[in-house]
């Protein structure tokens, strides 16, 4: 892919955070897409396919949140792109379901295949998650390969 269609890929991911809109979301995803989340928190590791990511991940932090009151997405900039990669910042804001405020800013990674984001590094504050989204931490996530974070 070229560099203006991967980053038109990735502006299409950050609409579909910015809007909640699911399929949109799905729907630029390789459907065997790898996220590779960064830190010590229960959704941290490797979590393999768009399925899994959808329904054994998105559940957890959405469920974890006041959605009615959040805005992920609120701001976001692509810094760099090329025929491989799109590096990508983003903020997020709003309150938790425990009602501590999860403002949380983001960088993303994203690799791609067959026309569609196939990996995606993503790094965050996750004491903060751990704080307002996770307060088990122990907590298990299905499909989170705890010890997987490739790159």
């Amino acid at each position: 892919m070229s560099q203006a269609d991967n980053r038109a890929l990735v502006e299409q991911w950050y609409k579909a955070l910015a809007t909640t809109d699911l399929d949109l979301f799905v729907s630029v995803h390789h459907k065997d897409c790898v996220y590779n989340i960064s830190g010590h928190s229960p959704i941290s590791g490797q979590i393999r396919g768009i399925e899994t990511l959808m329904e054994n991940v998105l559940p957890v932090v959405f469920g974890a949140l006041k959605i009615d009151e959040f805005q992920f997405c609120t701001k976001q900039k692509i810094v760099c792109a090329d025929d491989e990669r799109v590096v990508g910042i983003m903020e997020a804001d709003g309150p938790g379901a425990n009602g501590v405020r999860y403002d949380q800013r983001y960088v993303h990674l994203f690799g791609f295949r067959d026309g569609k984001i196939a990996q995606v590094w993503e790094f965050f504050d996750t004491a903060l998650a751990n704080a307002v989204l996770f307060p088990d931490a122990e907590q298990v996530v299905p499909g989170v390969d705890r010890d997987g974070f490739e790159f």
